[in-house]
């Protein structure tokens, strides 16, 4: 075990980030630049001597950081690698220091177990050099050094890191197993998925945080009325916009197709339609109506999305219609789409997410307001960020009619999480009866307003020089 006061962190941060287009390190995520993030959790973690190598952007750094006590050293040639900035830390080390752990300023996610399970590692002499293995078993990042591995570290060279040393010695390295992911921020594609992350990811614990009800299996089962549509109405302007793009002999792969709101309708019109969603029972609304309205063209996957059972989709049109918003890893989650599409992607996403409708009810059932999750300018953001190119078009978003009282009701609980009966369900269920109106195709919440759904567009990428 390694004392954090008695360890030095190493933080690199001296890269031109060339692939983000400069000062990268001082790109904002949540509201603080990427190396604050690193430095907050370092200190969080106890370490108090932390050793930062900087390069050219040096100057745009001092001032865009909230600087504690970390010693700032500047590399006078960056343009030499990533080893000659691990070179410059070392150097730097106090004679009373008894580790030496080396972290990149461009891992903003890194996590304070990753942290803490590097420190409490055993001491083990014949073996100097702790690193994390990830599940995706990608990196090996942060890497807590001890003395007898410095000079060692001190002589790499060029710009891969201690790849080279831990395949050279791994008689030396001791592995720790750790959980989630510690991704690089390389290109501001990158950025944009990981903001995008965060956002889901602080909705995701808040729920957890609160929950009353247990989670359901099939969270959608329950209300999957609310998802059924006859697929030969003429009345619906995203289903329309999706059909321009249509072509008689095409497949199209509908991801979250639910109970089949586009799928089936679009099935009227394709030669094919692949539906894919995690929920037995949408699927189950799904073949019911497919079955109804004679479209034996639909095949459905129950299946998460992107999983070894989708790897080997493919598709002329790639579809995710109001999916996408609590997808914390959109990135790998996009690359799955946009690889099983050959002609064209699209998605369906409405300016604010479709749980919003329930968040006016949270500061009064929990007493706080709602993490939000992106929406639809987010999403084109994200593809431009990623280097695409999205046309937009928009329809109006009218407000959620529900067949019945009950039907509004369980909506919102399942918004909520609260326990029917329970005293928080008590209060939401006089408060709902407060701001729930009649209309004439049933009931809605009179706080919702109208608003936008956007039908975005966008072509794959190139991939070995030729249209996928």
């Amino acid at each position: 075990m390694t004392d954090p006061a008695r360890a030095t962190a190493i933080v690199l941060a001296a890269g031109a980030g060339s692939r983000f287009g400069g000062n990268k390190l001082g790109a904002t995520l949540g509201g603080r630049p990427i190396l604050q993030h690193v430095l907050d959790q370092l200190a969080e973690a106890g370490l108090a001597d932390v050793i930062v190598v900087l390069g050219e952007d040096a100057a745009e750094l001092q001032s865009a950081i909230e600087w504690r006590s970390e010693r700032r050293i500047r590399n006078p040639d960056p343009g030499r690698g990533l080893a000659s900035s691990v070179s410059i830390g070392l150097s730097a080390l106090a004679p009373e220091a008894e580790a030496a752990l080396v972290v990149l300023g461009d891992q903003p996610l890194l996590g304070q177990h990753v942290l803490g399970s590097l420190l409490d590692a055993p001491v083990d002499p014949a073996r100097p050099i702790v690193v994390p293995v990830y599940p995706d078993d990608r990196g090996r990042n942060p890497v807590l050094l001890r003395p007898a591995a410095w000079p060692l570290a001190a002589a790499l060279d060029g710009d891969r890191g201690f790849g080279p040393l831990i395949a050279a010695h791994p008689e030396l390295v001791v592995e720790v197993p750790v959980a989630g992911a510690n991704p690089d921020v390389d290109t501001p594609g990158d950025l944009a998925a990981l903001d995008w992350g965060l956002r889901v990811r602080a909705n995701r614990e808040q729920a957890e945080r609160v929950r009353e009800a247990p989670e359901a299996a099939d969270f959608y089962g329950p209300v999957t009325s609310l998802f059924r549509a006859d697929p030969r109405r003429t009345d619906d302007p995203v289903l329309a916009t999706l059909l321009v793009h249509a072509r008689p002999a095409e497949t199209w792969l509908d991801v979250g197709a639910g109970a089949g709101r586009y799928a089936l309708g679009l099935a009227l019109h394709l030669g094919r339609v692949i539906a894919v969603d995690p929920s037995p029972g949408m699927l189950a609304a799904l073949r019911e109506l497919a079955a109804e309205y004679d479209l034996p063209n639909v095949e459905p996957i129950e299946a998460r999305w992107p999983s070894e059972a989708t790897s080997q989709l493919r598709a002329d049109v790639g579809l995710i219609a109001h999916v996408g918003y609590d997808i914390e890893a959109i990135g790998p989650f996009v690359d799955a789409l946009e690889g099983a599409s050959g002609r064209l992607c699209l998605a369906v996403l409405n300016d604010v997410s479709p749980a919003s409708g329930a968040s006016a009810f949270w500061p009064a059932t929990w007493g706080e307001e709602r993490a939000e999750l992106p929406g639809l300018p987010d999403f084109v953001a994200l593809l431009r960020a990623r280097g695409r190119a999205p046309e937009v078009t928009e329809v109006e978003r009218r407000t959620r009619d529900y067949a019945s009282r009950a039907d509004l009701l369980r909506w919102v609980r399942q918004q909520l999480f609260v326990e029917v009966g329970s005293e928080r369900d008590r209060r939401l269920v006089d408060e709902l009866e407060a701001v729930t109106v009649e209309t004439r195709a049933g009931v809605r919440l009179a706080h919702q307003a109208a608003g936008i759904v956007g039908v975005v567009s966008w072509q794959p990428p190139v991939v070995g020089g030729r249209e996928r």
